[in-house]
């Protein structure tokens, strides 16, 4: 791609044939070089841009494509609320109630919302789910009646989104589509979008073709649920009612109850997760004919998982054996970031797939998830300069930092083990000891064609799997210890 000397050379060569322009061109005439000067810099940028793009068409690496990836498939910055059950004790003579909806605030200034109702009668304590969410309503009025148009949402700064609802003011409801694929004319309908910025767009559309088009005297109300995502739940111990409204509720007692976490909370996915999600060759939802499912339910349940894996019948006999019993079955295995949680998350995940593909409603089978550690051996020989045991540490530390327990590179299933290359490249990379001419390394891996790696298997490196034999190259006496670079 050229370069924005090239370019201000192209721009030169084509000015000849203007020659008043040129001169002008030449003596620094802002309102001619300006234009120019800004057009040269957007060709430039977008050359590099050009340039990248041809040499990352499957694994993204750069914050900006990876963004524009997860736009283009529909990857939307949703966080999951985090649920607590809280105890309420009442230490008055009176009995209070305290309604579903209600308003408590934890020791860091977090909001949550009751999910139940509470009726504490005097000197008893009740339990109740709460959840760390808000609600907040926005009004929306179009200036203008136009087909297809969109509404950015002003997003709370500290908090993301969770979900949203959307009514106008005859109170109908908007129901939200993928896209406007098998949408009837008229029908009240809405898609949500995001761009590079990870702004949320809602989009409505067309009265003469899909959806309806947003009529300037149409008031919507749009009502947000947002969250602070994941925090630490073992700081959880106070709380107290967001506004007390009457005497008796002053004599309320608020508190978490200890080791009864529900529901993790989960941020929206990180760019690190997204670099994964890109590398999948879909821009589609349509599970039932792309058959997507390993896709649709990492995207959706990633961030609450340390591993989840999704295979079907066909691979299920490859690993397993056949069996009457796996006919048109969809096998699940996961592992829950918060253990408290696997069985609702289990239901959910086994919905889930049932919801973006009937076919298999009551065929989702969950399978217990086994660990797996994965061998990996590195002969090497680097300069005397350089310390043979801080080398080694320095190896298990990187490799450990990537695809030990719990990592995104260990999060999906591995059918031939992790990347022999790519684990080279980030030896090269971060390594310091081999980065001359003098060192060189080897890569040894298990052979999973001998002991194949089973879709409900667990994949990750530990400390003991990974073995080094590091040797440091020897130096004639006078000859200088430092290598060639």
């Amino acid at each position: 791609m050229p370069t924005l000397n090239k370019i201000r050379e192209i721009t030169l060569r084509v000015l000849q044939d203007y020659p008043e322009v040129a001169a002008r061109y030449q003596a620094g005439d802002p309102t001619i070089v300006a234009p120019l000067a800004s057009m040269q810099h957007f060709v430039a940028e977008l050359s590099r841009d050009v340039s990248i793009s041809e040499l990352e068409p499957f694994t993204k690496s750069r914050e900006a494509t990876i963004l524009a990836d997860a736009a283009n498939k529909g990857i939307l910055p949703i966080a999951t609320a985090c649920q607590h059950t809280i105890e309420v004790i009442n230490n008055g003579k009176n009995t209070v109630s305290l309604l579903s909806g209600r308003m408590i605030e934890d020791g860091y200034g977090r909001a949550w919302r009751l999910l139940q109702t509470a009726n504490v009668a005097a000197g008893q304590m009740v339990e109740v789910l709460a959840e760390q969410s808000e609600i907040r309503e926005i009004n929306y009025q179009p200036v203008l009646s136009e087909p297809f148009h969109n509404y950015t949402l002003p997003l709370s700064t500290d908090l993301a989104l969770v979900s949203l609802s959307v009514k106008d003011q005859d109170d109908n409801d908007y129901k939200f589509v993928t896209r406007w694929m098998n949408t009837l004319a008229d029908e009240r309908a809405i898609t949500i979008n995001t761009n590079s910025l990870r702004e949320l767009i809602l989009g409505f559309g067309d009265s003469n073709r899909f959806g309806q088009t947003l009529k300037n005297n149409t008031i919507l109300t749009i009502q947000l649920l947002e969250s602070y995502g994941y925090f630490d739940p073992s700081s959880l111990r106070e709380a107290s009612l967001q506004d007390v409204r009457n005497g008796f509720e002053q004599k309320l007692v608020v508190r978490f109850k200890e080791g009864a976490l529900v529901r993790l909370g989960a941020d929206p996915l990180s760019i690190d997760e997204l670099r994964l999600l890109s590398s999948y060759p879909t821009y589609d939802e349509n599970a039932v004919f792309l058959g997507n499912h390993d896709f649709l339910v990492r995207k959706t349940f990633m961030a609450r998982t340390f591993f989840v894996s999704v295979w079907n019948e066909a691979v299920n006999e490859i690993y397993y054996g056949g069996n009457y019993r796996s006919i048109n079955k969809m096998f699940v295995s996961f592992v829950a970031k918060n253990d408290n949680e696997k069985a609702a998350l289990g239901q959910e995940i086994s919905h889930y797939v049932e919801k973006v593909d009937n076919f298999y409603l009551n065929n989702t089978v969950l399978i217990e998830p086994q660990e797996r550690a994965f061998s990996i051996r590195i002969d090497a020989t680097i300069a005397a300069v350089h310390d043979a045991e801080t080398v080694k540490e320095q190896i298990k530390t990187l490799l450990l930092g990537y695809y030990g327990k719990g990592k995104i590179a260990a999060s999906y299933f591995l059918s031939n083990g992790f990347n022999s290359k790519e684990i080279t490249r980030l030896l090269e990379k971060n390594i310091a000891a081999f980065q001359d001419r003098t060192s060189d390394f080897k890569l040894f891996v298990e052979d999973t064609e001998k002991n194949p790696i089973k879709p409900n298997q667990w994949l990750f490196m530990t400390e003991a799997s990974i073995s080094t034999n590091i040797k440091v190259l020897k130096t004639s006496i006078g000859e200088s210890k430092w290598s060639v670079i």
